[in-house]
């Protein structure tokens, strides 16, 4: 696979990793959050951070 299809794909894993993160955080019951819910909050992050890292270093080659 090209760089440029390697980076498009990686944009697709971040979005789909943003769009985790954004229904965890929705689903967050403040004042009182469940432990699940923070819980899944921690792993969209921690995913989202992983994705995002990916797609950086993905642009990172296709910008040499």
């Amino acid at each position: 696979m090209d760089t440029a299809k390697q980076w498009y794909a990686a944009v697709k894993d971040w979005q789909r990793a943003r769009d985790e993160l954004t229904a965890a955080i929705a689903a967050i019951k403040w004042p009182n959050p469940t432990r699940d819910c923070l819980d899944t909050y921690d792993r969209a992050y921690a995913n989202e951070s992983e994705a995002r890292d990916r797609m950086n270093q993905a642009y990172e080659r296709v910008r040499r």
